[in-house]
This record gives C-alpha cells, structure tokens and sequence, in this order.
C-alpha cells in the first residue's frame, strides 16, 4: 500500500464516484472542510499523503456520527473507513 494516493483512490476512500467528482468538489472540500492539499512535489498526477486522508476521513466520521441528520457523502464516508 502506497504512502501516496491518487484523486481515484482519494474519491473511493471520500465516497465520490469518481476521481473526477473528487477533483470538481477538492477546491470546496479544501476550502471550507479543511481537507488536506496535495503533495507539493507532485505536478500531475496529483498526489494525497495517504495517512492525511484518513484522518481527515476519521474526523468527519466523528463530526457527524453525533449528528441526527448525515447527508448522503457523510454516510460514504463513513461506509469507506469502515472497509479501510
């Protein structure tokens, strides 16, 4: 198991569909949930340190498991980690 992720294995482990989706929504996602930037070495392919994936993963499960109303991502979420 890599160290280093692509936007694929990003959008599985974040619920999306696709790499794509997951690149359409990164700038939002870094935006407003704080979640963590591609490597800076890295030009193209984009490239996300695994372990700062999963904890971010990890602390919106947390977040929202308290939470009575889980949008549909959240539940994804929360699907994936389990499997990971």
């Amino acid at each position: 198991m890599s160290a280093y992720i692509t936007a694929s294995d990003v959008a599985s482990m974040c619920g999306y569909s696709s790499g794509a989706a997951f690149l359409q929504d990164r700038k939002r996602l870094e935006r407003d949930l704080d979640f963590p930037c591609p490597m800076p070495t890295c030009q193209r392919p984009l490239k996300w340190a695994r372990s700062a994936v999963a904890a971010w993963v990890q602390q919106r499960i947390e977040r929202v498991s308290g939470h009575r109303h889980i949008r549909a991502v959240d539940t994804a979420l929360m699907a994936e980690a389990r499997r990971a």
